[in-house]
């Protein structure tokens, strides 16, 4: 038994799926199927069941690869220890991004860890917030900026503000929205966002707080997406305070005047890496970028 087969086991216990696993792991299918072949010959068990819906652990499987990931968890520690030792930091920071990389201040965050920390380089992700949630706590980020209503359970966080977001509708709803309470905000056509946004939850919580039913015109799960559908027209939603008033100063948007809400910016990493001299040096620098926030 290797290491990398222990990896490639938890890897895919994880994806589900032969074809992002060898991606993630950054290898070919046929390695990773030779891989898990490998570890099923020597264990003598059957780990996977391949299904219409990919990769399924089998009860053996699921009762093993949380030992696995234990095995994992000390490779890191061990790693972690050495790099202390070492005393210059090293390496890639894998980092999730979920809005613009200028409003989470990702110019300013790669400045200073070029600064502090020569030999640490960022890769950048730009994925949702709920993926980058899933992503941190498996550890496939190593932090991430999310939207969060309340601090997450399932990674550690930091709150970094509180985001403010405007109603926002085409320009040539003015009319329409000037003198408009929330009920009347309610049958206008809105561009919704999926269940797991955060937004989300806090709109269905100022709605349903009011007893009040939304006109769900069409789901969207990109800013870009909403900002275009906006702008031609097609219904109204809610947008960061300064992504409003940009586009309210070039016409192309109507920022309701009747209130806003808020949700949680965070940063996140993962509960059991808090003590790796990566993430601390991570937090140290996302911490001074934003302690004016």
């Amino acid at each position: 038994m290797e290491l990398y087969q222990i990896r490639t086991f938890v890897i895919l216990a994880e994806e589900g799926n032969m074809t992002r696993a060898a991606k993630r792991l950054h290898a070919s299918q046929s390695t990773i199927s030779l891989h898990i072949k490998s570890l099923e010959e020597e264990f003598e068990l059957r780990l996977f069941l391949r299904t219409p819906k990919g990769m399924q652990l089998t009860s053996e499987g699921n009762r093993l690869v949380e030992k696995a990931r234990d095995i994992l968890d000390c490779v890191e520690k061990i790693e972690s220890e050495a790099r202390s030792m070492k005393g210059d930091l090293s390496g890639v920071a894998r980092v999730g991004l979920h809005t613009s990389p200028v409003y989470l201040r990702a110019p300013q965050l790669i400045k200073l860890i070029k600064e502090r920390y020569p030999g640490l380089s960022l890769r950048l992700v730009q994925m949702p917030t709920w993926t980058i949630r899933s992503d941190i706590a498996s550890r496939k980020l190593d932090g991430g900026f999310f939207y969060s209503n309340c601090p997450p359970e399932e990674v550690s966080g930091i709150l970094l503000e509180n985001t403010v977001l405007h109603v926002v509708g085409p320009a040539s709803w003015k009319e329409k929205m000037v003198d408009a309470s929330w009920e009347d905000l309610a049958r206008l056509d809105w561009i919704w966002t999926p269940e797991e946004c955060s937004f989300n939850v806090k709109l269905e919580e100022t709605f349903s707080s009011r007893d009040l039913e939304v006109c769900k015109a069409m789901i969207a799960d990109s800013e870009d997406t909403h900002n275009a559908l906006v702008k031609a027209g097609n219904g109204i939603t809610v947008m960061r305070a300064d992504e409003a008033s940009e586009g309210e100063e070039k016409g192309e948007f109507y920022v309701w005047p009747g209130g806003h809400i808020e949700v949680g910016l965070y940063f996140g990493f993962p509960r059991k890496k808090e003590n790796d001299p990566l993430i601390q040096a991570l937090l140290a620098c996302v911490e001074k970028v934003w302690e004016k926030a």
